[in-house]
């Protein structure tokens, strides 16, 4: 029997998007909220803006370059969520529970998102029936 994760809320979802700045104002005028942060990760190849809805994000992405995984998503699945992350107490231990259940990983170790301080994990999309399951330690 697999060992049970223990995951104290969904963070954030994110949305990959190919205009930003369009989306933000998309969001805006849909729901009337405001921004509540932007942050740029040059590893990920990312901008994003987000807004919270209680304690759980909700991100919008775009990529920088044309060339990372938010190009990619679009360019096979088009812009939509992309990305169900989930807020552990530490990544590298539940890391390991997940290797212990055999889940299938994008990462063996994890990774550390220095704008956010945070550290992170990807469980691979054939996991979660097409969606990319991240794990994820700290504070939003």
């Amino acid at each position: 029997m697999a060992e049970k994760l223990k995951a104290n809320c969904i963070d954030h979802i994110s949305i990959a998007v190919k205009d930003l700045k369009k989306a933000e104002e998309d969001f805006k005028r849909a729901f009337g909220w405001e921004v509540d942060g932007r942050y740029s990760d040059h590893d990920e190849k990312i901008n994003v803006a987000y807004f919270m809805i209680g304690q759980t994000a909700l991100e919008i992405m775009e990529d920088i370059d044309g060339t990372g995984e938010v190009a990619r998503f679009i360019a096979e699945h088009g812009e939509g969520i992309m990305v169900l992350s989930l807020k552990v107490d530490s990544t590298a231990e539940s890391l390991e529970l997940l290797k212990r259940n055999g889940a299938d990983l994008v990462d063996r170790k994890s990774r550390f998102a220095k704008e956010l301080n945070r550290h992170f994990a990807f469980l691979h999309p054939r996991q979660c029936h097409g969606v990319l399951t991240e794990i994820i330690d700290g504070k939003y």
